[in-house]
């Protein structure tokens, strides 16, 4: 595994991305289960169905380690807290100003996005089959809605979707808000107008009543012909942000 970057590096931000159907090693997989806490262990427990346990495990094992890496302490050391919206945080120890991070899953896809400023990340498998014109009407604008149906086929309309829909979640996630706070808090805006893959985005936001905890800057690709990442980032950081998005080679 490539050895990660030290988060000494303010103007980093780590993504790392694994299949979790791609981790079979038995032995990794037991040595993964010692890695999780007791909450971990019984959330795992509670999956009736094996696939989306080992999911669960798969993603968490990829925080851990990660995390672990650059704090240069074993997975199973790190202890985790939330704040009083349920958003997991990482415990520092020794006075160690503590790393951000916010994991998401898909089908096919876990991720994992770190920075030493607040960051959020979502994922969405583009074989996804969802009523883009329902959803569109409940949780977004008249502008974006126009956008996705300008789209010239069915498939290219669930991409706009999905990219506005991660770039949604992306955003909440970084301020700690979540899906709860209201989507439709938040628009886009994405130029040029109608092009499959927008070089630029420009956030608006709606009368909601909520006051930004961090201003972002937003990322958006594709790590897999099948799956598509936005990410939302902190304009604290010193400069632009170097995104360092790897795939996971899960080993000890």
């Amino acid at each position: 595994m490539t050895k990660i970057p030290s988060p000494a590096d303010p103007n980093r931000v780590i993504v790392r991305y694994v299949d979790p159907l791609s981790v079979n090693d038995t032995e990794l997989i037991k040595r993964m289960h010692r890695w999780l806490d007791q909450a971990e262990q019984a959330r795992l427990a509670r999956f009736s169905q094996p696939h989306l346990g080992h999911a669960f495990l798969i993603s968490h094992a990829l925080m851990r380690k990660t995390l672990a890496d650059l704090s240069d302490c074993a997975p199973e050391a790190l202890r985790f807290g939330s704040t009083e919206r349920h958003k997991p945080v990482l415990l520092a120890s020794d006075g160690a100003e503590p790393l951000h991070f916010n994991l998401t899953h898909t089908q096919g896809l876990a991720v994992l996005a770190v920075s030493t400023e607040p960051v959020g990340v979502d994922a969405e498998w583009l074989g996804r089959q969802v009523d883009t014109a329902q959803l569109a009407q409940r949780y977004f604008t008249s502008a974006e809605q126009t956008d996705i149906r300008s789209q010239p086929t069915a498939e290219l309309r669930r991409h706009r979707f999905l990219l506005y829909w991660t770039l949604k979640e992306a955003y909440l996630k970084a301020q700690g808000w979540g899906i709860a706070d209201n989507l439709q808090s938040v628009s886009f805006e994405l130029k040029p107008a109608g092009d499959p893959e927008p070089q630029s985005i420009e956030l608006h936001l709606n009368q909601s009543g909520l006051e930004p905890i961090v201003a972002c800057r937003f990322h958006h690709w594709r790590p897999t012909a099948e799956h598509l990442i936005s990410l939302a980032t902190s304009t604290g950081l010193p400069t632009l942000p170097k995104i360092d998005c790897q795939a996971w080679r899960a080993c000890v």
